[in-house]
């Protein structure tokens, strides 16, 4: 297969574009308020209460927001910022 051209579509631009912008920043923001949250978390925790099934289901939970919040992220930003890319092949 080659790839004979890539064509872009039109910028992205108008309301959805910067609503997914601002979603992006908050959710950037709030990702890292749960990362840092996990890591003092794990630091700060006494080996005794590190190794209790609460403290292991809490830090599930946190990863599992974390991962949604990432996921929501990639979303916006393919959804809404990417610019759409159009292929033309020869064979």
């Amino acid at each position: 297969m080659h790839i004979e051209k890539i064509e872009y579509g039109p910028e992205k631009t108008g309301f959805w574009s910067n609503a997914a912008f601002a979603l992006i920043v908050i959710l950037t923001l709030i990702a890292a308020a749960i990362t840092g949250t996990l890591i003092w978390k794990i630091i700060s925790s006494e080996p005794q209460v590190a190794s209790t099934r609460a403290f292991i289901e809490d830090v599930g939970k946190l990863l599992a927001y974390l991962l949604f919040v990432l996921a929501a992220i990639l979303y916006l930003y393919v959804k809404g910022l990417l610019q759409d890319e159009y292929v033309t092949t020869m064979e």
